[in-house]
């Protein structure tokens, strides 16, 4: 982040998240987002100097409590298929439990705030290329998966794991572990290298 975290900002960023995800980017004034905070518009403006400049704020505030979260429980003892079974039902279990970053996280990538992250993500510093991309790289690096564009693989492993949680919080189906197993099984089986 370019501010400094302080009590107000998670205040700030905790309030924007609840209200994009009941009123959308254009339904979230900056003073609706002042009241919800109990905090002064001014202060707002302080660390953020415009709308868009806290929405990208908050996207990298975003990015980063989904990476502590699916890598909470991985470690360099693990098979890379393990951290693989790991990463994948921690990256569901947070778009279930999570709605409010899963909501701000596809209403970002449909909106031109993508396009702006997207042309600096090859560039250093809060938009350089993010941490799952780099754990699929790292599973072509060291052949455990098939050497196919990562982009591909991220759109499959995705696509595939949004979805899921999608139907568990929409109630279409009940959360089970063996579904959510079986899921990654598929994706697995799908880009692993054949021994």
């Amino acid at each position: 982040m370019n501010v400094q975290f302080t009590d107000k900002i998670d205040s700030i960023f905790k309030s924007t998240l609840l209200l994009i995800k009941d009123n959308g980017f254009h339904g979230t004034p900056m003073s609706q987002i002042a009241k919800h905070a109990d905090v002064a518009i001014g202060t707002i403006y302080h660390y953020f100097p415009s709308k868009d400049n806290l929405i990208l704020e908050l996207f990298q505030y975003c990015r980063k409590q989904l990476y502590a979260y699916i890598f909470q429980n991985v470690n360099q003892d693990m098979s890379y298929k393990e951290q693989f079974y790991n990463v994948f039902k921690s990256f569901c279990l947070f778009h279930i439990e999570k709605r409010e970053y899963s909501c701000f996280f596809e209403q970002f990538y449909n909106s031109p705030y993508n396009e702006t992250v997207r042309t600096k993500e090859s560039e250093e510093g809060p938009y350089a290329q993010n941490a799952f991309m780099k754990f699929i790289q790292r599973g072509i690096n060291e052949q455990e998966i098939k050497e196919l564009d990562e982009k591909v693989i991220c759109a499959a492993y995705i696509g595939a794991a949004v979805s899921y949680a999608k139907t568990i919080v929409h109630g279409k189906i009940p959360f089970n572990e063996q579904h959510l197993t079986d899921l990654i099984d598929i994706i697995w089986t799908g880009i692993k290298i054949n021994e």
